[in-house]
């Protein structure tokens, strides 16, 4: 394909800037010249090893990597310097030495190798680097430092990987991701080896993720291991930390405008060995802004703006001899309740009730019979569950909401111009779940396996009660007929279950490679399926990796899905007969180099091929169709008049949307991702940051007729950049640039239709219209203006009362951009589409506290 020549241009360029980047230095003979070799204490030679020298005087620090021999070298000036060295899987490394001229300064450095699985909690490295044996394309580590940092992230979890490259988000109000050209659904989401299927809280305005209590964040974009199934896209895994060990308690404490969190910590009383950690968070929205709504009328006394409250705690035990054990928990609560008060200036109204529960509990056993094994076990009870009831009017979509006298609003549930409407709604999603993921180092090298065993139960009921106004203005939308159904599912258990095994092995010192198999059952499919994959990795020098991956992938339909997808299912009776698993197939080939200690660049490019995606079923029905008597005469009089409408002779055929799903869409998604990171390396370091740039496509294809995807974004751009003024002055900002998403735009209007007649208003006698969006040629035509957004963020450090404080503003939307969601449409008295513009974030100022005791 002519996109895969122009990426294989780019690695071609790629490379050459960076063997430039390797061109000989000449040296100062003013210079004292340091050099020594790397190994470790089993005489393994170790290349690519960070050899840093800093001069104990000027505090001025030096570093190079090792090259293919193990071996380093300085030119230094004469004076006192400490060597230190810190790497993944080896135990940290310090001296000091005195460097002189006319002297042989040979410094060799011995590291010890950490025991390659322990029981005890591994830290992760404030600096991290994927060694390049690690033969994972497309994978982050995001520090939960980073999170609590990055400007307009609000210090959430999953809005930080935003500005990850390939990663996108719908809109601003939500913190679904959406990656490479796929859905939010299509997501695997995985917090201390449990599947979540619903992350979010606050109708997604934030993830259920605290950033204080995290241990690591990993999101692998494409082509991830065999060991992670059952989705088509991306995996995001974390892990939250254990307590701390040194202290009986600590706190730490975050407040900002919206929320607080409170977490404590300490080692295990009666001196059982471990820790604990509890953390508590609230937002009050309900607190501060109810006040006000209630006061100026917009909502009764007696209602609830959003909020949502849960505590997480993790408790450790161990070690014990080979044994560790592990209690992890979430318990939270989302809601709202709202009644809309008089003094409200909108004619329609809705009173809602909501409330979300989403709880989780699992124990681990972690086992290590050896220092080259490691097994962990995870029996764990995941349930999601809320009751939802929703009731009131909304204003007919074609009417103009502006200029409405009171005498107006109060005559439109006469004239039939607000549709009436109840929905009441509960669901249950439970999980029980057994899952074991084991690790052996066989000599040089590393097998991964493990099995899992899921058992599923859906109870889903939902009732809508419309008012005739509205069922007429539903029956006149062909594919939003299916809404109209009630639904009812009680106790439909599924059972998925799934097998893996991955080897990683090294052919000489430069080339690894790693093929896998996973094999998933789902019995809701009454299927089985084998997912082969296979990883590839060349080390060109200490510094400089490729690494490839190509796999395939299944994602099995299901209730718990629908959460991301927002599509509805009639996943009952015999539906999974008539289904197959949707599939996909990753291509990945990257290139990343460490220029230096702080700096790494990478290249990324990626194909992704969908086949058998599940859509809804369409079905051909008949209706008459009316049009205007003479085209030509545009005046509102004559075209609102129904007697100038003509209905057609005989009934013709349209496509009908139904609840059946069906194995009817194909597509694909392909890109290429560049990115320059700075990374912080210690306090000397003041900036840190990255640019990420990521051009990419995405299509789907349905009846032959193929366009883009509801998600294709062409560009995005992402700008990171904080500094560090000194140990009290921090400024960091983010700036975003990307096109925007394509939507369907309206070609005009036609009346509407109910069973064989027009709808017509009974008080007016003038026909009632709706929009024309056109057939599919018209679908996803038009693309929505630009997206652009600054955030910056302001923090002083300081201590006192025993406490490191940090005080903080942040500022989303700095310059107030209106950044387009999509668009809501009016009919004006001359029958003229009127298109309004509905926007996101305007500038949104945060002020808020953290306190570690």
């Amino acid at each position: 394909m002519f996109q895969f020549k122009i990426l294989s241009v780019f690695f071609v360029i790629f490379l050459l800037l960076f063997t430039a980047h390797n061109c000989a230095v000449s040296q100062d003979t003013s210079k004292v010249h340091v050099l020594g070799k790397v190994t470790s204490d089993k005489n393994d030679i170790l290349s690519g090893i960070l050899v840093s020298y800093k001069n104990v005087s000027s505090s001025e620090a030096f570093s190079v990597f090792t090259n293919d021999e193990g071996n380093y070298s300085f030119d230094l000036d004469e004076g006192r310097y400490d060597i230190y060295i810190t790497r993944i899987g080896f135990e940290k490394y310090s001296q000091k030495v005195f460097i002189e001229k006319d002297k042989q300064n040979i410094f060799n450095i011995t590291l010890i190798e950490k025991t390659k699985f322990s029981t005890e909690q591994i830290d992760v490295e404030a600096e991290f680097r994927q060694k390049q044996e690690d033969l994972r394309t497309s994978v982050f580590n995001v520090l939960p430092k980073e999170v609590k940092i990055l400007p307009g992230a609000i210090e959430d979890v999953m809005r930080s990987l935003k500005s990850l490259p390939g990663v996108t988000a719908p809109n601003d109000f939500t913190s679904q991701l959406v990656v490479r050209g796929s859905g939010p659904d299509q997501n695997l989401i995985v917090m201390d080896d449990v599947e979540i299927f619903n992350p979010y809280r606050l109708y997604g305005l934030v993830s259920m993720f605290n950033p204080e209590t995290l241990q690591d964040i990993t999101l692998i974009t494409g082509g991830f291991p065999a060991k992670y199934g059952d989705r088509l896209s991306a995996v995001l895994d974390v892990n939250n930390k254990e307590g701390v060990r040194d202290k009986t308690f600590s706190m730490i404490s975050n407040v900002n405008i919206a929320s607080a969190n409170v977490i404590v910590q300490g080692k295990n009383p009666w001196k059982i060995p471990g820790s604990w950690i509890v953390s508590s968070r609230r937002t009050y929205y309900d607190l501060i802004l109810g006040p006000f709504a209630k006061k100026s009328g917009l909502i009764t006394d007696d209602s609830s703006l959003p909020n949502f409250k849960d505590l997480q705690f993790k408790f450790a035990f161990g070690p014990f001899s080979k044994s560790k054990f592990l209690i992890n928990g979430i318990f939270s609560s989302d809601g709202v309740d709202v009644i809309p008060g008089s003094e409200r200036t909108q004619p329609d109204s809705v009173i809602a009730k909501d409330v979300t529960n989403n709880n989780v509990l699992s124990a681990s056993w972690v086992h290590l019979p050896n220092s080259n094994f490691v097994s962990k076990t995870t029996f764990s009870w995941y349930k999601n569950s809320g009751d939802n009831d929703f009731e009131g009017d909304i204003l007919d979509p074609l009417i103009d909401k502006e200029g409405l006298s009171p005498g107006q609003r109060d005559s439109l549930k006469a004239i039939g111009a607000l549709l009436g409407f109840k929905f009441d709604s509960k669901y249950n999603f439970r999980k029980y779940s057994l899952v074991n993921k084991s690790s052996l180092f066989a000599g040089k090298n590393y097998f991964e396996f493990g099995a899992g065993l899921d058992m599923i139960r859906t109870d889903l009921t939902y009732t809508l009660n419309l008012d005739e106004a509205f069922k007429s203005f539903i029956r006149s939308l062909p594919n939003a007929q299916a809404i109209l159904e009630d639904f009812n599912i009680e106790g439909n258990d599924n059972l998925r279950a799934s097998l893996y095994g991955q080897g990683r092995f090294k052919v000489g010192t430069k080339f690894f490679y790693q093929p896998s198999l996973r094999l998933d059952y789902y019995s809701f499919l009454k299927k089985a399926y084998i997912s082969p994959r296979f990883n590839m990795g060349y080390a060109i020098d200490p510094v400089t990796t490729i690494r490839t991956s190509v796999g395939l992938y299944y994602q099995s339909p299901g209730y718990e899905k629908l959460v991301d997808g927002q599509t509805f299912y009639d996943l009952t009776g015999s539906a999974g007969d008539n289904l197959k698993a949707e599939r996909s197939m990753h291509f990945v080939l990257g290139i990343d180099r460490w220029l230096n200690n702080e700096w790494n660049a990478k290249i990324e490019g990626y194909y992704k091929k969908f086949d058998g995606l599940i859509t809804q079923q369409r079905l051909t029905a008949y209706k008459y169709k009316f049009t205007i008597a003479d085209p030509t005469i545009t005046d509102p009089a004559y075209v609102g008049d129904p007697a100038n409408w003509i209905r057609s002779s005989t009934k013709l055929p349209y496509d009908s949307i139904t609840t059946t799903p069906i194995n009817g869409v194909t597509g694909n998604a392909y890109g290429i991702e560049f990115s320059l990171e700075k990374r912080y390396s210690g306090p000397n370091s003041k900036f840190s940051g990255w640019i990420n740039y990521a051009y990419s496509f995405a299509n789907r294809i349905r009846d032959g007729i193929e366009k883009p995807f509801r998600f294709d974004q062409r560009h995005v751009l992402n700008i990171v950049a904080n500094y560090r003024f000194n140990k009290t002055f921090e400024f960091g900002a983010r700036w975003t640039y990307a096109s925007n998403f394509p939507y369907t735009p309206p070609v005009g209007i036609s009346p509407r239709v109910n069973g064989d007649s027009i709808v017509v208003n009974p008080f007016t006698q003038r026909v009632i219209f709706n929009l024309d969006y056109g057939d599919d040629n018209n679908r996803f035509s038009q693309v929505k203006p630009t997206y652009h957004r600054l955030d910056v963020r302001f923090t002083v450090y300081t201590k006192f009362w025993n406490a490191d404080w940090a005080f903080y503003i942040d500022v989303i939307n700095v310059y107030n951009r209106k950044n387009v969601i999509g668009y809501d449409y009016d009919l004006t008295s001359d029958y003229q589409i009127k298109r309004n513009t509905v926007g996101m974030f305007p500038i949104l100022p945060t002020i808020g506290v953290n306190a570690r005791f």
